[in-house]
Protein backbone atom coordinates (compact mmCIF):
# COMPACT_ATOMS: atom_id res chain seq x y z
CA UNK A 1 0.00 0.00 0.00
CA UNK A 2 1.83 3.14 -1.16
CA UNK A 3 2.26 5.71 2.06
CA UNK A 4 0.92 8.99 2.24
CA UNK A 5 2.83 11.99 0.73
CA UNK A 6 5.12 13.78 2.66
CA UNK A 7 6.75 16.95 3.15
CA UNK A 8 10.18 15.84 3.97
CA UNK A 9 12.91 18.73 5.58
CA UNK A 10 16.23 17.62 6.37
CA UNK A 11 18.07 18.86 9.40
CA UNK A 12 21.88 19.40 10.73
CA UNK A 13 22.96 20.16 14.08
CA UNK A 14 24.95 23.59 13.10
CA UNK A 15 21.77 25.07 13.25
CA UNK A 16 21.83 26.00 9.50
CA UNK A 17 18.44 24.36 9.06
CA UNK A 18 16.22 26.06 11.74
CA UNK A 19 14.53 28.88 8.90
CA UNK A 20 14.01 25.38 6.21
CA UNK A 21 12.62 23.48 9.50
CA UNK A 22 9.91 26.29 10.68
CA UNK A 23 9.38 26.84 6.32
CA UNK A 24 8.37 23.04 5.83
CA UNK A 25 5.99 22.76 9.50
CA UNK A 26 4.28 25.92 8.06
CA UNK A 27 3.84 24.00 4.58
CA UNK A 28 2.67 20.63 5.81
CA UNK A 29 0.13 22.55 7.55
CA UNK A 30 -1.43 24.57 4.82
CA UNK A 31 -1.38 21.31 2.51
CA UNK A 32 -2.92 19.42 5.67
CA UNK A 33 -0.23 16.67 4.81
CA UNK A 34 2.25 14.86 7.40
CA UNK A 35 6.01 16.15 7.99
CA UNK A 36 9.24 13.63 7.86
CA UNK A 37 12.07 15.29 9.15
CA UNK A 38 15.48 13.37 8.23
CA UNK A 39 18.49 13.73 9.80
CA UNK A 40 21.85 12.81 7.95
CA UNK A 41 24.73 11.80 9.82
CA UNK A 42 27.70 9.71 9.06
CA UNK A 43 27.82 6.39 11.17
CA UNK A 44 27.14 2.99 11.40
CA UNK A 45 23.78 2.88 12.29
CA UNK A 46 20.48 4.14 11.63
CA UNK A 47 16.79 4.47 13.64
CA UNK A 48 13.25 5.84 12.48
CA UNK A 49 11.11 7.31 15.26
CA UNK A 50 7.32 7.92 14.87
CA UNK A 51 5.33 10.59 16.68
CA UNK A 52 8.52 13.12 17.79
CA UNK A 53 9.95 10.24 20.04
CA UNK A 54 12.56 8.62 19.74
CA UNK A 55 13.35 4.67 20.10
CA UNK A 56 16.07 2.70 18.99
CA UNK A 57 15.65 0.16 16.05
CA UNK A 58 17.50 -2.37 14.41
CA UNK A 59 20.38 -0.56 13.22
CA UNK A 60 21.69 -0.49 17.09
CA UNK A 61 22.37 1.98 19.65
CA UNK A 62 21.13 5.84 18.93
CA UNK A 63 23.92 8.16 18.45
CA UNK A 64 23.23 10.94 21.23
CA UNK A 65 24.07 13.70 19.02
CA UNK A 66 21.69 12.55 16.46
CA UNK A 67 19.15 11.93 19.10
CA UNK A 68 19.90 15.43 20.40
CA UNK A 69 19.60 17.21 16.90
CA UNK A 70 15.41 15.34 16.11
CA UNK A 71 14.52 16.14 19.55
CA UNK A 72 15.10 19.97 19.15
CA UNK A 73 13.79 19.41 16.11
CA UNK A 74 10.90 18.27 17.13
CA UNK A 75 10.44 20.62 19.58
CA UNK A 76 11.07 23.66 17.08
CA UNK A 77 8.34 22.11 15.09
CA UNK A 78 5.79 21.89 17.41
CA UNK A 79 5.87 25.44 17.90
CA UNK A 80 5.01 26.26 14.15
CA UNK A 81 1.92 23.68 14.37
CA UNK A 82 1.38 21.88 17.32
CA UNK A 83 -0.76 19.31 15.57
CA UNK A 84 1.19 18.28 12.86
CA UNK A 85 1.42 14.68 11.51
CA UNK A 86 4.74 14.12 12.69
CA UNK A 87 7.90 11.81 11.46
CA UNK A 88 11.64 11.59 12.70
CA UNK A 89 14.24 10.02 10.23
CA UNK A 90 17.89 9.35 11.02
CA UNK A 91 19.76 7.76 8.54
CA UNK A 92 23.33 6.70 8.52
CA UNK A 93 24.40 8.52 5.16
CA UNK A 94 25.73 11.32 3.78
CA UNK A 95 23.19 14.74 3.51
CA UNK A 96 22.33 14.52 -0.76
CA UNK A 97 22.05 10.68 -0.61
CA UNK A 98 19.85 10.62 2.63
CA UNK A 99 17.71 13.16 1.16
CA UNK A 100 17.22 12.03 -2.41
CA UNK A 101 16.11 8.66 -0.99
CA UNK A 102 12.89 10.21 0.50
CA UNK A 103 11.25 10.91 -2.93
CA UNK A 104 9.43 8.30 -3.62
CA UNK A 105 6.65 9.45 -1.23
CA UNK A 106 7.32 12.69 -1.10
CA UNK A 107 5.60 15.45 -2.28
CA UNK A 108 7.85 18.35 -1.72
CA UNK A 109 11.94 18.14 -0.41
CA UNK A 110 13.02 21.40 2.24
CA UNK A 111 16.32 22.25 2.71
CA UNK A 112 18.47 24.74 4.77
CA UNK A 113 21.89 25.67 4.22
CA UNK A 114 24.66 28.41 3.85
CA UNK A 115 25.08 30.44 1.18
CA UNK A 116 28.02 29.74 -1.34
CA UNK A 117 29.27 31.69 -3.91
CA UNK A 118 32.09 32.18 -6.72
CA UNK A 119 33.80 29.24 -8.29
CA UNK A 120 33.05 27.20 -4.99
CA UNK A 121 29.23 27.90 -5.62
CA UNK A 122 29.62 26.67 -9.55
CA UNK A 123 31.00 23.45 -8.43
CA UNK A 124 27.76 22.67 -6.35
CA UNK A 125 29.35 22.05 -3.39
CA UNK A 126 26.23 22.01 -1.28
CA UNK A 127 23.95 19.01 -0.42
CA UNK A 128 21.55 21.24 -1.74
CA UNK A 129 22.76 21.63 -4.93
CA UNK A 130 23.13 17.84 -5.43
CA UNK A 131 19.71 17.46 -4.30
CA UNK A 132 18.23 19.37 -6.84
CA UNK A 133 20.31 18.02 -9.54
CA UNK A 134 19.32 14.72 -9.09
CA UNK A 135 15.14 14.91 -7.23
CA UNK A 136 12.36 13.54 -8.88
CA UNK A 137 10.08 16.22 -7.03
CA UNK A 138 10.06 19.63 -5.63
CA UNK A 139 13.03 20.69 -4.23
CA UNK A 140 12.79 24.40 -1.77
CA UNK A 141 15.65 25.89 -0.35
CA UNK A 142 15.37 28.05 2.39
CA UNK A 143 18.53 30.14 3.20
CA UNK A 144 19.16 32.56 5.60
CA UNK A 145 18.20 36.13 4.84
CA UNK A 146 20.17 38.68 3.96
CA UNK A 147 20.00 41.40 6.97
CA UNK A 148 20.67 43.98 4.28
CA UNK A 149 18.09 43.01 1.89
CA UNK A 150 15.38 46.25 0.75
CA UNK A 151 11.90 44.60 0.67
CA UNK A 152 9.48 45.50 -1.93
CA UNK A 153 6.11 46.74 -0.16
CA UNK A 154 4.09 43.96 -1.50
CA UNK A 155 4.51 39.61 -0.94
CA UNK A 156 4.12 37.91 -4.15
CA UNK A 157 5.27 34.08 -5.65
CA UNK A 158 7.52 34.76 -8.16
CA UNK A 159 7.22 32.35 -11.02
CA UNK A 160 10.39 32.50 -14.06
CA UNK A 161 8.88 31.43 -17.10
CA UNK A 162 11.29 30.50 -19.95
CA UNK A 163 8.29 31.03 -23.04
CA UNK A 164 8.44 26.96 -23.41
CA UNK A 165 5.75 24.30 -22.69
CA UNK A 166 7.87 22.80 -19.95
CA UNK A 167 6.88 26.65 -17.88
CA UNK A 168 3.91 25.24 -17.10
CA UNK A 169 4.99 22.58 -14.38
CA UNK A 170 6.44 26.13 -12.68
CA UNK A 171 3.45 27.78 -13.10
CA UNK A 172 0.85 25.38 -11.49
CA UNK A 173 3.66 24.87 -8.36
CA UNK A 174 3.25 29.11 -8.19
CA UNK A 175 -0.56 29.03 -8.34
CA UNK A 176 -0.27 26.39 -5.99
CA UNK A 177 1.87 28.02 -3.20
CA UNK A 178 0.35 31.76 -3.90
CA UNK A 179 -3.20 30.23 -3.31
CA UNK A 180 -2.30 28.95 -0.30
CA UNK A 181 -0.55 32.37 1.01
CA UNK A 182 -3.15 34.52 -0.52
CA UNK A 183 -0.98 35.64 -2.51
CA UNK A 184 -0.66 36.79 -6.61
CA UNK A 185 1.76 35.52 -9.30
CA UNK A 186 4.57 37.39 -10.90
CA UNK A 187 5.20 35.43 -13.73
CA UNK A 188 8.50 36.55 -15.07
CA UNK A 189 10.18 36.03 -18.42
CA UNK A 190 14.05 37.27 -18.75
CA UNK A 191 15.12 38.52 -22.40
CA UNK A 192 17.91 39.67 -23.95
CA UNK A 193 18.55 41.55 -27.29
CA UNK A 194 20.33 39.47 -30.21
CA UNK A 195 23.40 41.35 -31.26
CA UNK A 196 23.38 41.95 -35.47
CA UNK A 197 25.93 42.34 -37.65
CA UNK A 198 24.35 44.84 -39.68
CA UNK A 199 24.38 48.26 -37.45
CA UNK A 200 21.35 49.77 -38.91
CA UNK A 201 19.52 46.60 -38.61
CA UNK A 202 19.93 46.85 -34.59
CA UNK A 203 17.03 48.85 -33.79
CA UNK A 204 14.99 46.03 -35.54
CA UNK A 205 16.44 43.16 -33.91
CA UNK A 206 15.74 44.43 -30.51
CA UNK A 207 12.18 44.85 -31.22
CA UNK A 208 11.74 41.77 -32.93
CA UNK A 209 13.85 40.09 -29.70
CA UNK A 210 11.22 42.36 -27.22
CA UNK A 211 7.92 40.95 -29.46
CA UNK A 212 9.07 37.33 -29.67
CA UNK A 213 9.68 36.94 -25.78
CA UNK A 214 6.42 38.78 -25.31
CA UNK A 215 4.51 36.10 -27.46
CA UNK A 216 6.57 33.62 -25.99
CA UNK A 217 5.13 34.73 -22.34
CA UNK A 218 1.41 35.08 -23.38
CA UNK A 219 1.67 31.54 -24.99
CA UNK A 220 2.87 29.81 -21.83
CA UNK A 221 -0.10 32.05 -19.76
CA UNK A 222 -3.06 31.57 -22.00
CA UNK A 223 -2.56 27.90 -22.22
CA UNK A 224 -2.56 27.19 -18.34
CA UNK A 225 -5.27 30.80 -18.12
CA UNK A 226 -8.20 28.66 -17.54
CA UNK A 227 -6.32 26.52 -14.47
CA UNK A 228 -5.84 29.91 -12.76
CA UNK A 229 -8.90 30.26 -10.27
CA UNK A 230 -8.92 32.92 -7.60
CA UNK A 231 -5.01 33.74 -8.29
CA UNK A 232 -3.85 36.83 -9.91
CA UNK A 233 -1.20 36.49 -12.04
CA UNK A 234 0.84 39.63 -13.33
CA UNK A 235 3.00 39.26 -16.47
CA UNK A 236 6.61 40.71 -16.50
CA UNK A 237 9.13 40.97 -19.49
CA UNK A 238 12.08 42.26 -17.82
CA UNK A 239 15.45 42.54 -20.25
CA UNK A 240 18.25 40.74 -18.66
CA UNK A 241 20.10 37.76 -17.76
CA UNK A 242 17.43 35.26 -16.30
CA UNK A 243 19.60 35.04 -12.69
CA UNK A 244 20.32 38.63 -12.45
CA UNK A 245 16.27 39.27 -13.42
CA UNK A 246 15.14 36.48 -10.80
CA UNK A 247 17.32 37.46 -8.39
CA UNK A 248 16.02 41.32 -8.25
CA UNK A 249 12.48 39.76 -8.19
CA UNK A 250 13.56 37.75 -5.08
CA UNK A 251 13.39 40.62 -2.98
CA UNK A 252 10.15 40.81 -0.76
CA UNK A 253 8.95 37.50 -2.39
CA UNK A 254 7.35 35.11 -0.27
CA UNK A 255 8.74 32.02 -3.06
CA UNK A 256 10.71 32.17 -6.38
CA UNK A 257 9.67 29.02 -8.28
CA UNK A 258 12.38 28.48 -11.04
CA UNK A 259 12.26 24.88 -13.49
CA UNK A 260 14.90 22.98 -13.90
CA UNK A 261 15.98 19.61 -16.48
CA UNK A 262 17.95 17.99 -13.61
CA UNK A 263 21.41 18.87 -15.93
CA UNK A 264 24.42 17.52 -13.87
CA UNK A 265 27.41 17.20 -15.96
CA UNK A 266 30.67 19.05 -14.38
CA UNK A 267 30.28 21.31 -17.71
CA UNK A 268 26.59 22.53 -16.86
CA UNK A 269 27.81 23.31 -13.65
CA UNK A 270 30.37 25.51 -14.48
CA UNK A 271 28.45 27.28 -17.34
CA UNK A 272 25.53 27.60 -14.83
CA UNK A 273 22.15 27.09 -14.95
CA UNK A 274 19.51 29.52 -14.34
CA UNK A 275 18.24 27.37 -11.17
CA UNK A 276 21.54 26.66 -9.73
CA UNK A 277 22.46 30.29 -9.73
CA UNK A 278 18.95 31.66 -8.48
CA UNK A 279 19.53 29.18 -5.34
CA UNK A 280 23.34 30.56 -4.76
CA UNK A 281 21.93 34.39 -4.74
CA UNK A 282 18.27 34.49 -3.99
CA UNK A 283 16.86 36.86 -1.35
CA UNK A 284 14.17 34.29 -0.36
CA UNK A 285 13.00 30.62 -0.23
CA UNK A 286 13.34 29.28 -3.89
CA UNK A 287 11.12 26.06 -5.16
CA UNK A 288 12.81 24.10 -7.57
CA UNK A 289 10.91 22.38 -10.17
CA UNK A 290 11.96 19.26 -12.53
CA UNK A 291 10.39 20.04 -16.03
CA UNK A 292 11.65 16.71 -17.51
Amino acid sequence: MRRQPSIVVGVDGAGRSHDALDWAAAEAAARGLPLRVVHAYAAASSWVAHSGEPSSGDGGDIPVMAGAVLAQAVRRVRRVASDLDLEVRSVAAAGAPAMLAQCGDAELLVLGGRRLSGLRGLLGGSTGSRVVMHSTCPVVVVRPMRASVSHRSVARVVAGIDGTGQSERVLEFAVRAAAQRGLTVTAVHAWTRHESIDITAVTDDWSLSEAAAWQSLQGVFARWRRQVAGVHVGLRLIEGRAPDVLVGESSGAALVVVGSRGRSSVRAALLGSVSQAVLQRANCPVAVVRTQ
